[in-house]
């Protein structure tokens, strides 16, 4: 991949890529066909080591069987059958103390088991998405994502210290390059 040259792309048209959070959260829910779900929902994000609790301003899931069916790679198919298979053979039951908590591990359960993908978003600026997961990973929302969140970061509308604090330069080198990759394979370039 010629890096230069998608850098020099992006350096013409990085005004038209820069996305307020609110517009990539409609993009994504128009594109895949995703709800909003209250981050309640999933209980494991309050002790989330990659996005802060009090940022995350919108969970959206995944849950049509169509368009799942078309987010994940072979691979990622491949990893959620076995899954499927390892949960079946250990006879995965679990106990739960009210009904928000079997929601939760049904959740869980449907995540690792590919039927659903649940996308967490976060802003610390309040104006820009500044983190975002995809649980489980779908490496086709992932960079869609990415696609959408990038330039805010790299024309530094985003300060580097609202990014995670572990950006090192060779981090942030390759992260750039992840980011263009992302920009040509969704033709925003």
């Amino acid at each position: 991949m010629n890096y230069q040259m998608l850098h020099e792309k992006f350096e013409r048209r990085k005004q038209w890529l820069i996305f307020e959070k609110e517009e990539v959260v409609r993009r994504v829910m128009i594109r895949y066909k995703a709800r909003i779900i209250p981050k309640t929902d999933i209980m494991d994000l309050v002790n989330d080591d990659q996005l802060s609790y009090d940022h995350i301003f919108c969970c959206l899931t995944i849950d049509d069987p169509r368009m799942i069916d078309k987010i994940f790679t072979e691979k990622e198919k491949k990893d959620h059958r076995w899954e499927r298979d390892d949960n079946a053979r250990r006879g995965m039951v679990y106990k739960h103390k009210d009904e928000a908590h079997r929601r939760y591990n049904q959740l869980i359960l449907d995540e690792m088991e590919g039927r659903r993908l649940d996308i967490i978003f976060e802003s610390k600026d309040g104006k820009f998405v500044t983190g975002f997961l995809t649980r489980d990973m779908s490496t086709q929302v992932a960079s869609y994502i990415y696609a959408h969140t990038g330039a805010a970061k790299f024309t530094g509308l985003i300060p580097r210290a609202l990014w995670p604090p572990d950006v090192t330069d060779e981090e942030f080198k390759l992260s750039y390059r992840w980011y263009l990759e992302a920009l040509e394979k969704w033709k925003k370039l």
